[in-house]
């Protein structure tokens, strides 16, 4: 018996569509939020710094980043990556 062959057809306008959407920035900005809290250890380590990357196109997307103390913490520690393993669904 053969595979079957499936022909997908993929609507690259309805996933950008998606990935513009509000709610889709605001759960991005909130897993990056939760990211940065997670990296700062509950605020103990400041200079983790959260922004919705508003220019991004065809998507919506957000960036953490360190300055200052957590930027040194961040580089000896690799308290983003750490914490991008940690955060939850």
């Amino acid at each position: 018996m053969s595979p079957q062959k499936i022909k997908l057809k993929v609507n690259n306008e309805a996933f950008r569509k998606i990935r513009n959407l509000p709610e889709v920035r605001k759960h991005l900005k909130h897993k990056a939020q939760q990211i940065a809290d997670i990296a700062s250890r509950g605020g103990e380590v400041e200079g983790y710094v959260v922004t919705d990357l508003v220019l991004e196109d065809p998507r919506g997307a957000s960036s953490v980043y360190a300055y200052g103390h957590a930027y040194n913490s961040n580089r000896k520690h690799n308290s983003l990556i750490k914490a991008l393993n940690r955060v939850k669904e």
